[in-house]
């Protein structure tokens, strides 16, 4: 018998509760008597999310009920999880984000980029790739591939008078694969641009706060990682359309759309600013700290150590509300909360709270112990085989709730085995961002699918190669870059 997803979600939305009560009933752990409930419990919302049997941010919820119930922290303890600093730095982007859209400047970024990048096909798609992987930078995936699938569909309808149904084929899968592909790739490029990047750097302030990256460390290895992505994207997708025929005028979507936005507005050139001064302020508050030197942030000016990249995010997002520039009103007011997709905040708070416990309880000391046995295992078999596994992983579960679940135990294993925290932490971090195979996979990858000019097998044919390659990119590019993270 075959068992679809129909068929899982119930025995996932039983087995879960089970799985915490018996697994403390047949697990003892004599040095640490709460482990095995967090055991217990950890089991349950790794299986909730993974199958999604009820909605992710449900699911992040339980630690609220089960922790204070089997003695692993208080409500009081466990609440603040849901609202870290972390989960203001996110708040923050999604509110600078809501300001681009409203105003049009993402679409204007998005199009001055293609306006560069029109001189043959090649061009075309790598000023989508460029574009779609920079806005993803800093503003959600899912919003910067709605935006670029909109223009890339008026150039592929443009196209589709001088191409023959073979060709049209060829370019418009080409085209949007590039699209899903490139918006996943450049959330690797800072930590705001990909929610497994937040949860990386929220874990090592729970593990070793001495060794968190900078903002301007993880662009240290996030960028060269998003130049290699989309050289490998080149290589097996985007030198394909070469052999396509092609005429200047097939770019008229793309000009048209450029004269019709029009001069910058007022609005755009404050956002922009507030954009490039919030970016500028998280890229340089910590400054750069490697092995031999140190260049200290502005933060260091600062008479109070506490400001971090949550403080600078909520700053920028104040000013959005404060300032009155369109028709003296500010670009955002009260209407801008009800945007927020509060159940992503509820999903990260969830994950720093099973965090919290698998610490407090004592289970990730006793998963680290277990994992002595690894001290002798080459680092890069190591970061290979975690790399192939997540980005497998994510092909059929959340990144986010598979990320939340992975590097806490990453950690407790780095402990126990004499690893290095940072190689496996950043390994994990970014493959959790590499699923190209599958529509569900990503949004992206569901939003080009959507358009109903993406056959699976192409979709599956690309992404299997992607997979396995990006796991080796990562890991060489991780291991190179070793030196300029702290």
């Amino acid at each position: 018998m075959r068992f679809s997803q129909a068929h899982i979600k119930p025995i996932a939305l039983i087995l879960g509760p089970l799985l915490a009560i018996f697994v403390p009933i047949f697990l003892t752990i004599p040095e640490h008597q709460k482990a095995p409930f967090m055991l217990g419990v950890a089991l349950w919302m790794a299986l909730w999310w993974m199958t999604e049997c009820i909605p992710l941010s449900v699911t992040a919820l339980i630690p609220l009920i089960a922790f204070p119930l089997t003695g692993i922290a208080t409500g009081k303890e466990t609440a603040p999880r849901y609202m870290t600093s972390t989960v203001f730095l996110f708040l923050g982007g999604f509110l600078i984000a809501q300001a681009m859209e409203k105003t049009g400047l993402h679409r204007r970024i998005a199009l001055f980029i293609l306006s560069q990048w029109h001189a043959s096909l090649i061009q075309i798609v790598a000023g989508f790739a460029g574009a779609t992987a920079f806005l993803s930078m800093w503003i959600s995936n899912t919003a910067t591939t709605m935006l670029m699938v909109t223009i890339a569909v008026a150039v592929i309808s443009r196209l589709d008078q001088q191409f023959n149904e073979k060709e049209r084929q060829v370019f418009s899968t080409t085209l949007l694969l590039i699209i899903a592909y490139s918006a996943n790739i450049g959330g690797m490029g800072t930590p705001v641009g990909s929610p497994p990047n937040l949860i990386f750097l929220e874990t090592m302030r729970n593990v070793q706060l001495d060794q968190t990256p900078s903002f301007l460390q993880w662009m240290a290895v996030g960028v060269p990682m998003v130049f290699a992505g989309l050289a490998v994207l080149y290589f097996f997708l985007a030198k394909i359309v070469r052999q396509l025929p092609w005429s200047h005028a097939s770019v008229d979507p793309i000009k048209a759309e450029i004269t019709q936005l029009g001069q910058m507005t007022r609005e755009e050139k404050f956002v922009a600013s507030i954009l490039f001064m919030t970016a500028m302020a998280w890229m340089t508050r910590q400054g750069i700290k490697g092995d031999t030197f140190s260049i200290p942030g502005w933060s260091a000016l600062l008479p109070y150590k506490g400001v971090d990249d949550g403080t600078v995010a909520m700053t920028a997002a104040f000013l959005l509300f404060l300032i009155p520039i369109k028709n003296n009103t500010p670009i955002l007011d009260a209407d801008a909360f009800g945007h927020i997709p509060w159940q992503i905040l509820l999903l990260f708070g969830g994950g720093f709270a099973m965090a919290m416990g698998m610490q407090r309880s004592g289970l990730s000391e006793s998963i680290g112990n277990q994992m002595a046995f690894l001290t002798g295992v080459s680092p890069i078999v190591m970061m290979i085989f975690i790399a192939l596994v997540m980005t497998f992983l994510t092909e059929i579960t959340s990144n986010t709730a598979t990320t939340q679940v992975i590097l806490p135990i990453l950690a407790a294993v780095s402990v126990g085995s004499g690893h290095d925290l940072i190689l496996l932490l950043v390994t994990a971090t970014l493959s959790a961002s590499c699923a190209f195979m599958l529509p569900v996979a990503t949004p992206p990858n569901a939003i080009v699918f959507g358009t109903n000019r993406i056959p699976m097998k192409a979709m599956m044919k690309a992404g299997i190669k992607l997979n396995l390659v990006m796991a080796i990119v990562i890991v060489l590019i991780v291991r190179l870059a070793r030196i300029l993270l702290p």
